[in-house]
Formats: structure tokens, C-alpha cells, sequence
């Protein structure tokens, strides 16, 4: 959520290094879609399905894959857990258009063959049930501020009752519009003095305590934000909750440092964990025409000694067919240790991550002093993390592309507009048909926080 998650399988379209397939898998079986590029008409696939720790090979098989509906697509079931393959990109006349430079390898873990989840014992720093009709602020920190969370979104976060609040058991953080208590007058020619409404700021990043709407600054939605008061240094993060649903909608379930300063510095030195995150459209396709709306949950990790050398590792996972993310209530776990950091939702694998053996700045072929030398292999990924709860709406950065294609109706804005908040706003008429009622809310029925 810091800076705009840029997907390390994104599709960029024909290069030397080919855009990877995207694998997904359901009922024991790996679907695998390759990008349409131009002047390619077969794909050439070879896989070996492999199994365990030495890797050892199961099956091996070369398919030609061609078109069928704008995709190129075959499926195969895989009784191992883990995929390595090779790709060419082929025209009629038979020519290598592009193909693989090197054998890659992905990890899968089937429904058929997912073995249970075994966790470390340890201690439990953090359970909240939502049993009371109020927020239990021994357990969670609210963020008030008009700053947009380094991705240039378009809400600010308040402590209204209207944007956080318990109804039977649950937890809602719900956007509403801003002009609804202010005045749609407000937006355009009011001051938003964040501490003289709430008596309180808690970003001042970017004038995140004093907008004025002549500036065309003012963010017109209203959200929720939370960080919990415990931390944990390696442990388990287990979130039940169901997603909003509405176009341009940005919930996420993450985890940064808590208080200042950071362990290592700032983001991205000391890390991050996005345990979830999704965008809340109906029916949002990137460039290629593949899902990015709410059908898809991302989990990732962000490194870096700054934000020149970022790195991040990530993954999704798709929803089943004719159902998505924002339908019911789902659980999304994190597993930390120094050894791995993984993620599920429903103990369905999103990221299996290994650390480094040779740890993160060597991995990442960073030079110089080694910033994390002091810590641990896993280091950043070694401090004291805190869990956020939030829905942020919009993004000017990078979240939503200017280039995807949300079938409704256009994105409302560029990410490069001056005024791309008010953008969105003026074309309200576009997305707020997609917003109904407590739908645009994401809904929390538990949190719990496990140290190891």
C-alpha cells in the first residue's frame, strides 16, 4: 500500500524476455493462459510436473497451444507441487518469435493434494471478536488525515461513526462521500483542517492535515483506517473478513513497522507485508484481458534500502468460477518465520515464500554497505510488524491502470492529471452506481495476532 503494487508477472507485451503465463489452479488442475502478442499465433509449452524437495520429476510433456477466444490456454492436472516449464512464441511459418531464456519454476499446491497447515505454538498478542458495540481502542490505533498513502488515493481516513463501526459481531469500514456531511460547496471552496474537525492528525505527509478545496485537494470520500496497538516479530496473522465490491475501491490487510523510527529506515528499508489486497471492480481487465477486479486477491512482500532499489515478490489468487472475493466471508493467514513468509486465504496457498539463503541484500544484487548486516537472514523482514486494516479508494500512482479497461465505464481519470482526485469525483455518475449500501464496506468478523 505504500507505493503502487507493479505485478512481477504483469503483461508488457512482445520483448526478448517474454511476459510469463499466468497459472492458476482449481479442483487438482493448473490452468495456464499465455499473453496474446502480435505476430504470434501457436504457443509452444513443455512442462515437467515435479514433486518435494529434490524436485524430482513426475511427467514431462511438450504441447502446441493455440488461440481459442483471444487467449491461448491449455489446462493439465498436476498431482506434484510445483511446475517447471519453457515457453515459445511461435508464428505460422513455424519461426521462434520469443521464448524463455531459461527454465522457470513455479510452486502450486492443489485442493487435491494440500496437506494441513502446521504452525509454530505461540503466544496470542492480539484477539478481537467485535463483541462489544465499540471500537476497543486498547487494541487498535485509527489513522485521521487527508494524506493519500503515498499512492496518491482519494480518501481521507476520520474516526467518523459513519466510516468505523460494530454491527452484530462485525467490523465495518465503510467510504462514504465526504460532500454528504460537508457539502458538495466544501469540496470546491471549504478548508479541511483535519485537527481543528477531529482534534487530531496523525499525517501531516502531504498536507494530510490541512486541504482546501480551491485547490482542488480536498478528498471527496471519507474511509477507515486501523492499526493494531500489538506487534509481532515473526508469528501468524489470521483475518476473517469479506471484501467490498464497487469500482475503484482499494481494501488491503498489510503489515508495516509500527511507530518511528523504523528498524532500518524508511519504506522500503524495514519492509512490508501485504497479506491481502484487492480492487473492488466488478469487472476490471488489465490490457491483455486479464482479471484485475475483485476476483482476484494479490499478496506481496516490498524490500529495499530505498525507493530507487525496491524490490517486492507476489502472487494472486483467482475466486471460484462464477463467484468472487466479495461474495462471503473468507480467511486470510500470513505464516512468518525467519524461514518463510507464506500466505492463504482459505488455507489455499496466494505467496509460498523461502528467505533467501544468502539473504535479501545479496539476493537483490544490492552493492555497498549491507543496511540489514546487523540483522538476521531474513533481515527486514526480522522486526516488529503491526497489522493495518483498511479501504482505500482511487490512486493516481499506479494501482489502477490508465490502460485497463473497467467494462462499465472508462477509468475517470489519469494518473498523470493534476486534478486527477476531482477528476473522479466529477464523473461520479460513472462508479457510484457501483457502490450499494454496506456492499462498498469491507466487513472484519475476527483478527487475531499469534508471536512465535
Amino acid at each position: 500500500m505504500i507505493l503502487p503494487w507493479v505485478l512481477l508477472i504483469s503483461l508488457l507485451g512482445a520483448t526478448a524476455a517474454p511476459p510469463r503465463p499466468l497459472f492458476s489452479q482449481r479442483d487438482g488442475k493448473i490452468s495456464v493462459k499465455f499473453p496474446n502478442i502480435p505476430g504470434v499465433d501457436a504457443v509452444h509449452f513443455t512442462y515437467a510436473i515435479k514433486q518435494g524437495n529434490q524436485h524430482e520429476i513426475l511427467s514431462t510433456k511438450s504441447v502446441i497451444v493455440h488461440r481459442i477466444g483471444g487467449y491461448y490456454q491449455c489446462e493439465f492436472t498436476a498431482p506434484g507441487d510445483g511446475v517447471e516449464y519453457s515457453v515459445k512464441y511461435m508464428s505460422n511459418a513455424g519461426d521462434v518469435l520469443y521464448q524463455t531464456e531459461a527454465t522457470e519454476h513455479v510452486r502450486i499446491a492443489g485442493e487435491t493434494s494440500l496437506s494441513p497447515r502446521l504452525y509454530r505454538r505461540g503466544t496470542t498478542v492480539l484477539h478481537d471478536e467485535f463483541n462489544s458495540n465499540h471500537l476497543d481502542t486498547n487494541n487498535w490505533h485509527q489513522e485521521i488525515t487527508c494524506w493519500g498513502g503515498g499512492n496518491g488515493e482519494f480518501q481521507m481516513y476520520t474516526p467518523e461513526a459513519a466510516n468505523t463501526f460494530i454491527r452484530n459481531g462485525v467490523l465495518y469500514l465503510k467510504p462514504t462521500y465526504t460532500a454528504d456531511k460537508f457539502g458538495e460547496n466544501f469540496l470546491r471552496h471549504g478548508t479541511m483542517d483535519v485537527r481543528k474537525q477531529w482534534a487530531v492528525c496523525t499525517s501531516d505527509n502531504e498536507g494530510g492535515c490541512y486541504r482546501q478545496g480551491s485547490q482542488n485537494n480536498i478528498p471527496p470520500i471519507m474511509s477507515s483506517k486501523m492499526t493494531s496497538k500489538a506487534s509481532i516479530t515473526h508469528g501468524k496473522v489470521e483475518v476473517v473478513a469479506q471484501l467490498p465490491k464497487g469500482d475503484w475501491l482499494w481494501p488491503a490487510i498489510w503489515m508495516l513497522p509500527p511507530g518511528w523510527p523504523w528498524k532500518y529506515g524508511g519504506w522500503p528499508a524495514s519492509g512490508e507485508i501485504d497479506i491481502m489486497e484487492a480492487r473492488g471492480n466488478l469487472d476490471l481487465k488489465d490490457h491483455s484481458g486479464y482479471d484485475q477486479g475483485i476476483n482476484v486477491v494479490y499478496s506481496t512482500i516490498h524490500w529495499g534500502p530505498d525507493t530507487g532499489r525496491h524490490r517486492q515478490q507476489g502472487h494472486w489468487r483467482t475466486s471460484a468460477a462464477g463467484t468472487n472475493w466479495a461474495a462471503g466471508f473468507h480467511t486470510y493467514t500470513l505464516d512468518w518465520t525467519a524461514d518463510h513468509i507464506r500466505m492463504d486465504v482459505d488455507n489455499q496457498p496466494v505467496l509460498a515464500w523461502s528467505t533467501p539463503s544468502q539473504g535479501y541484500w545479496s539476493y537483490s544484487n544490492y552493492g555497498g554497505n549491507n543496511l540489514w548486516g546487523s540483522g538476521g537472514r531474513d533481515a527486514p523482514f526480522d522486526g516488529k510488524m503491526s497489522l493495518i486494516l483498511n479501504v482505500a479508494v482511487g490512486s493516481s500512482r499506479g494501482w489502477f491502470q490508465d490502460s485497463w479497461i473497467n467494462t462499465a465505464h472508462g477509468k475517470p481519470w489519469r494518473d498523470g492529471s493534476p486534478t486527477a482526485m476531482m477528476d473522479f469525483w466529477n464523473h461520479k455518475g460513472q462508479w457510484q452506481p457501483t457502490w450499494h449500501g454496506d456492499d462498498v464496506a469491507m466487513k472484519i468478523k475476527s483478527v487475531k495476532l499469534i508471536q512465535y
